[in-house]
Parts: structure tokens; C-alpha cells; sequence
């Protein structure tokens, strides 16, 4: 025993079948030894060159995995830390067939390993357990589980579990694993597959990070323009302009080309076009508080528009607390960004990705979604075709098949709370 350890893993995936098409998102590893000592740490985002499934579950965005290295970049890594080891998760199973599945890809074989099932023995152990759920049987037994559905954080909180269950079972050689109701078989680290490492990863921190330092290309392109011009400045097309190319959530090359073109034939000034961009931004906070209250959904999408268009955080702070005194005001709301009911009506409209908004508390569904279109008097449909009006993405860096397709036909993409925006559609 002085020799082995225990590898506890745990696997974040775009879905709950390995044998179909969903794929591993992220991934972590945490190798104890036998008395419960830390031995190693991995843990990587995992791009899966698919849409990202439910990111309302998991927390993850196509944003986060796009710079995150594939399954096959990683998988040596992977391999190098479970090799000699019992492989060790709550419902071990659904980890071990996503990894079956994903090296498999590879043309590797995983070894049919011993591997011990946390949620299994806690319930051997605990037969009136209230849930076998991870969460459940921490707090029942008192073991912190920090952020759920984060791959590391599981995997912590299963190797405590696990030392809780050695606590009781104890493990002084090989056959004890036997009292651990193991499936699999012990293989020896000479029998593991050894494919070359990359040493690369990419957690979830490093992946908010970057995003947090991504530069603005709106920003970038304000901090270009003179100081002052003396031509007269009209700012509807501007703002009219910065609807079309923020109504996807996403700025692309050919909307950064058509922005720096009009910021030149009109003459904006780097003040002027500042003083737009917190226009704009004012305006979108006064639509989404102007029913009294702005939902989380709301205040993500207002994020997010705050990081494209660059406006500080203070200055983003500041707008949202004299958002109320904004509304009291006179003025009106500049026509290009209010919601306009039926201003989609007749278009053809396909969706991508897990739908994220919820209507009265309830998750909508993709069938949902298809019912309020019909509603709203859109057609559906469940392919993207060169005929297509509308593409609705749940992710603006969604990299589904749809979403490549649309890209490529020029097809008109809006972002799921936009969409529901332009139906006069309340989400929570």
C-alpha cells in the first residue's frame, strides 16, 4: 500500500451521454495517498469544439473554453495521473465512461481499472442517507463543498469523503479495497497506456482572468480617434450601428471594420463617441429597470454589454445606482434599442444552445422557446439553411454547428436576452 494511491476525479460535461455526442468540459484530478495526504493537484477547462450544454449548471461559457486545449492536448496529462492509482468519484461510473469515451477518440483503450464509488459506499454506510447527491452527503456529514459543479471543488470534496470513509473501513493493503466494493481491477502502472504529455492547462481561474483583461475593441478603436473634430456630430448612426453589432453579443471583424469606417466619414471625436457609448449603456439600463427591477439574467447581459463597449467600472457602477433618478427624468430612449413587439414577426428563427432565462421561475425549454416564437408569429426551425431571418444563441462564442453555419451565411444572430427583449418578453 505504500505504493498506491487514490486518484479522485471528476468530470464537468456538455451532457449526460458519453456514447452520444456530449463531451468533457472540464476536469480534475486529485491524487491522496492512503492516509489522506495531497499528493498532486490538475485540474484544465477542456474545449469540446461543440456547444457547452447547460451553462446554467455547470457555469461555464464558450467564451471560457475557447483558448482552453482539447481532450486529446491533455489527454497524457490525464493518463499520467491516474496511471498506478484506484480511481475514486461520486457516481465513478459517469466519469470513468466519459473517460472511456474521449480516449477512445483517441484510439487509446482505458484499462477496465479498479475504481471505488463514493456515492455508493456512503450509501452502504448510511442506509436512511436523505440524498446521494455530492452536496447532500457533504452536508450531512459536514465536509464543505465550496463551489458545486466546479471539477476541483467535487473532487475535493470527494477525496474528504473518501478519507471519512477510510476513517471507518480502514485500508491497510490491497485486498481491503475489497470492503470498498471496487469495480474493475487493480492494473499495474506498466499496463496503463503512455501517450506524451502536453503540460498544458487552463482552469477556470485563468480562464476569468483573461476575460476580465480582454480588451475592448470598441475601447481600443475610442482611444484612437482624435481629440476633437470640428464637424457636427449625429450620434443616431452611431448608436444605431452599435445595436446592430452588440445585438449578438459579439463583435466581428467585419462589424470592427464597419465601426472604424463610420467613426472616420463622420467625423467622431474620442469625447463624443465616449459620451455615446454611456448613452447607450444608460439606455439599456432604463429598459431593463424600467418594470421596476433588474433581473440576474438582466444584470449578466448589462455586464457583458459594460465589458464590449470598454466603459470603466466605475463609471458602469455609477449608471446603474442613478439608473432610478435616469427613468424620472424626461428624455426619451433612443429608438434604435427599445423593444419593439412584432418587430420580428414573419422572420424564421432557429436556436442554439441550452436556453439559460427562466419565465416565472421556471428554466425555459427549447420547446418552450418554439412555442412563444410561434406565439410571436416567427416560423421555427431546427436547421440553419441560407433561408434562414434569425439564429438565437445562448452563448454569443458559440461554437455549435449552427452557429458556424450562420457565421458562414451571413445569417442574423441575436443573443438570447435580446431576443426575448425584442418580444416584450419578461425573463427572470
Amino acid at each position: 500500500m505504500s505504493e498506491l494511491n487514490f486518484a479522485v476525479i471528476d468530470v464537468e460535461t456538455t451532457g449526460l451521454f458519453a456514447k452520444s455526442s456530449d463531451r468533457i468540459l472540464e476536469i480534475a484530478v486529485l491524487r491522496l495517498s492512503p492516509d489522506g495526504q495531497i499528493l498532486e493537484r490538475f485540474e484544465t477547462l477542456v474545449n469540446p469544439s461543440r456547444d457547452v450544454g447547460p451553462t446554467y449548471l455547470h457555469g461555464i461559457t464558450a467564451g471560457d473554453v475557447v483558448n482552453a486545449p482539447s481532450f486529446g492536448e491533455i489527454a497524457g496529462d490525464v493518463l499520467a495521473r491516474l496511471r498506478g492509482s484506484v480511481l475514486v468519484g461520486h457516481n465513478v461510473n459517469f466519469d470513468y465512461r466519459f473517460l472511456e469515451t474521449e480516449l477512445k477518440r483517441l484510439g487509446v483503450q482505458l484499462p477496465d481499472c479498479m475504481r471505488i464509488c463514493t456515492m455508493y459506499i456512503a450509501r452502504r454506510l448510511i442506509p436512511m442517507l436523505p440524498s446521494r447527491s455530492l452536496c447532500g452527503v457533504c452536508s450531512l456529514l459536514g465536509i464543505d463543498l465550496e463551489a458545486a459543479h466546479t471539477a476541483m471543488s467535487d473532487a475535493t470534496a470527494t477525496g474528504q469523503l473518501l478519507i471519512k470513509i477510510l476513517e471507518q473501513v480502514p485500508v491497510k493493503q490491497l485486498p481491503d479495497l475489497l470492503q470498498l466494493f471496487p469495480r474493475g481491477e487493480w492494473v499495474t502502472p506498466a499496463s496503463w497506456p503512455n501517450i506524451p504529455t502536453s503540460g498544458k492547462t487552463y482552469p477556470r481561474t485563468v480562464a476569468a482572468e483573461r476575460r476580465k483583461a480582454k480588451p475592448s475593441y470598441i475601447a481600443s478603436l475610442v482611444n484612437r480617434l482624435p481629440t476633437s473634430i470640428d464637424a457636427e456630430f449625429a450620434i443616431d448612426p452611431y448608436i444605431e450601428l452599435l445595436d446592430r453589432m452588440l445585438e449578438d453579443r459579439l463583435v466581428s471583424i467585419e462589424e470592427q471594420t464597419t465601426l472604424e469606417t463610420l467613426c472616420k466619414e463622420f467625423g467622431i471625436s474620442r469625447d463624443r463617441a465616449l459620451q455615446s457609448n454611456r448613452q447607450y449603456m444608460r439606455d439599456l439600463v432604463r429598459i431593463a429597470l424600467s418594470d421596476g427591477i433588474i433581473t440576474e439574467p438582466e444584470k449578466n447581459d448589462l455586464d457583458e454589454v459594460a465589458l464590449l463597449l470598454g466603459i470603466p467600472e466605475a463609471d458602469y457602477q455609477e449608471i446603474l445606482s442613478n439608473a432610478d433618478t435616469e427613468i424620472q427624468r424626461s428624455g426619451s430612449i433612443s429608438p434604435y434599442i427599445q423593444s419593439q413587439e412584432g418587430s420580428l414577426r414573419g422572420k424564421s428563427v432557429c436556436f442554439t444552445g441550452e436556453m439559460r432565462s427562466c419565465i416565472n421561475g421556471f428554466r425555459v425549454t427549447r420547446e418552450e422557446a418554439h412555442e412563444i416564437a410561434y406565439e410571436q408569429g416567427l416560423t421555427v426551425h431546427e436547421r440553419v439553411t441560407k433561408a434562414l431571418d434569425i439564429l438565437v444563441v445562448t452563448d454569443p462564442n458559440s461554437v455549435s454547428i449552427r452557429a458556424k453555419k450562420a457565421h458562414q451565411y451571413g445569417i442574423r444572430v441575436i443573443a438570447e436576452p435580446v431576443f426575448w427583449k425584442m418580444l416584450d418578453i419578461v425573463v427572470d
